[in-house]
């Protein structure tokens, strides 16, 4: 078990790494469109799913609910995101304004491009393989 081991602390460490690396590498790309990793997320989400509350989002996420929160009120308060009125007072939905959706618009490009030049010499079947080893690691955390 001992070579199992070591490579559990290498495949750790490297994804670590990696993961550290994407998103500083993701938002210097995303610096000129005006948001970071962190909001991009969000304004993707709420692009995908129409309306959601914070707690929605966080949940997706998987981040805490005040994390969500302050990064909902950068995007309020860039006139991206606005409050959905609401029968239920304790219930916040929040959703993409006009604006928002232009910036959508704009990162998405942003990001597909990133994303194509960062996978463009990896073959198919090692994307496979690392997307599904990727989604049995996630069922894994449930």
């Amino acid at each position: 078990m001992v070579g199992g081991f070591y490579l559990s602390l290498s495949f750790f460490h490297q994804h670590l790494q990696f993961s550290r690396s994407f998103t500083k590498k993701l938002n210097e790309q995303l610096a000129s469109v005006g948001l970071y990793h962190s909001q991009w997320i969000i304004v993707y989400y709420l692009k995908q799913f129409g309306a959601s509350t914070l707690v929605e989002i966080s949940q997706y996420i998987d981040v805490e609910k005040p994390t969500i929160t302050r990064t909902a009120n950068r995007l309020e308060e860039n006139q991206l995101i606005e409050k959905v009125p609401s029968k239920d007072k304790r219930e916040r939905k929040i959703r993409l304004t006009e604006k928002g959706n232009l910036v959508y618009q704009e990162a998405k490009k942003v990001v597909d491009e990133f994303e194509n030049q960062l996978l463009a010499e990896i073959s198919m079947t090692d994307l496979e393989t690392t997307l599904r080893t990727i989604q049995q690691l996630k069922e894994k955390l449930k």
